[in-house]
């Protein structure tokens, strides 16, 4: 990864942009996927790029109908034609999976990721919209679970009950942090909502990687967890965890340099 690279990761509520060089990602700039506009996009590349040669170009998106507006701004930043992660490129992993096309292709960038980061047998979290479980075992990816993310379940609370809050994550980044002094009895409301996440999604990465492990059997497998509110839901717990804030963006330029 000697080339300065720009990657970006479309995903269903951000999208995220960063360099990648020398296996390093910088200037990292997230944009909300639904509601962004060509400016935006061509003011973040134009950023990212400034007094910079650009090698190349690698878009990774579960977002099929915002592909157009990227590859088109993507191509005016380098001479290379940008190139879209998917199944069929190198990946640094074997592929164990009956419908590989059916696999995200953020998922793909998180297994490579993971498995040159962690080893050949690693579980990856993605704390997204959906929590996305992700699993490479002897170097091959062989499938996941995927449950609703943190934020789509306090929204849906807010969203079908008459008297429940719109719960604002961030302002409960806090919460947590030493489960030992922590309350787990609320005493407000939106608190006890932010206790039952935090435990409640602590509890399902750890029943989830126990399950996990029992089912790998002998092999000495490692947990890392990404997205937005991994760090939110487990930092400070008792599970043993690699969080790991740049992975998706690191296993696209990973990718990329696969198959230039």
């Amino acid at each position: 990864m000697s080339e300065s690279v720009i990657v970006v990761d479309v995903g269903n509520t951000s999208t995220a942009l960063a360099l990648a060089r020398a296996g390093r990602i910088s200037g990292v700039t997230r944009l909300p996927t639904q509601t962004m506009h060509r400016a935006h996009v061509r003011q973040a590349l134009k950023r990212l790029a400034r007094n910079r040669e650009i090698a190349g170009a690698m878009l990774c998106s579960v977002v099929p109908k915002r592909n157009r507006l990227w590859l088109s701004e993507l191509r005016g930043i380098s001479s290379r034609a940008p190139l879209v992660l998917h199944h069929g490129l190198k990946l640094g992993v074997r592929l164990d999976y009956p419908n590989p096309s059916g696999i995200g292709a953020d998922r793909l960038a998180n297994a490579s990721a993971a498995a040159y980061r962690y080893g050949a047998n690693v579980v990856v979290a993605d704390f997204g919209t959906a929590l996305t479980f992700d699993v490479v075992a002897d170097n091959a990816y062989r499938g996941g679970i995927i449950v609703p993310g943190l934020p789509l379940m306090t929204d849906y609370l807010a969203e079908k009950t008459a008297l429940l809050p719109h719960l604002e994550l961030e302002r409960y980044r806090g919460i947590g942090r030493n489960l030992r002094a922590m309350t787990v009895i609320g005493k407000s409301t939106a608190q006890a909502m932010a206790i039952g996440a935090r435990l409640g999604y602590l509890g399902m990465v750890r029943e989830i990687f126990t399950h996990l492990q029992r089912v790998l059997g002998s092999r000495q497998v490692r947990l890392c967890a990404t997205g937005g509110y991994a760090a939110w839901a487990l930092a400070g717990g008792d599970l043993r965890v690699r969080i790991d804030p740049d992975l998706t963006l690191f296993g696209i330029a990973r990718i990329y340099e696969l198959n230039r």
